[in-house]
């Protein structure tokens, strides 16, 4: 007897505007071409904000993880956000994570990272006593990389600029499917909520 449910990976996030995307695609191209070995870079069309890691989750229970994504985010402002920065975790000799910053409206950010906590709270998901950190993920470097590697990794983000962007206010929550690769993540909309 088959009970119709799947375990799923998932998360809570804000879809970037298409311009991020393209300003994001550019900035790992020069990095990559800096950093020929040693990262796994990420698709740029699958870079989001991370608002809620979930983690396994059974499919039976995305329907109402959007039911409450949309209650908790009903009356949600968005903040105009920008990108800032590049930089690592963590941020020195030993780089697991390559990431792009996200500046301005922190506590509206911060805000909207309560909602989504929140909106699973009720459902089973604990609340994450670590502060929010807001960032892009482009790309991870690799376990094999050597500490002589992994000090040019940190110089060359250090000396990397993001190039200038308008400010975007975010307008959808999703939640994610994050299916792991050898290649790296794949992500599939399992439905959104406009905020």
């Amino acid at each position: 007897m088959t009970t119709g449910s799947e375990t799923l990976r998932t998360f809570i996030a804000l879809p970037l505007p298409d311009e991020w995307i393209g300003l994001l695609a550019e900035t790992i191209a020069d990095l990559s071409r800096a950093l020929p070995h040693g990262v796994r870079w990420v698709s740029p069309n699958g870079i989001h904000l991370t608002l809620k890691f979930l983690g396994a989750t059974d499919s039976r229970v995305a329907p109402r993880i959007l039911d409450a994504i949309a209650e908790n985010f009903s009356d949600a402002s968005s903040p105009l956000l920008s990108l800032s920065a590049l930089g690592t975790f963590p941020a020195g000799r030993n780089p697991r994570v390559i990431w792009a910053g996200v500046s301005g409206g922190a506590e509206g950010l911060e805000d909207l990272n309560r909602r989504a906590e929140r909106a699973v709270f009720g459902l089973g998901w604990s609340m994450d006593g670590r502060p929010f950190r807001p960032h892009l993920t482009l790309g991870r470097v690799r376990d094999r990389v050597n500490a002589r590697q992994r000090q040019a990794i940190s110089d060359a983000v250090a000396g990397a600029r993001l190039p200038a962007t308008r400010g975007w206010r975010p307008d959808t929550v999703r939640l994610y499917r994050s299916v792991l690769t050898p290649r790296g993540a794949r992500y599939s909309n399992l439905g959104e909520v406009r905020i």
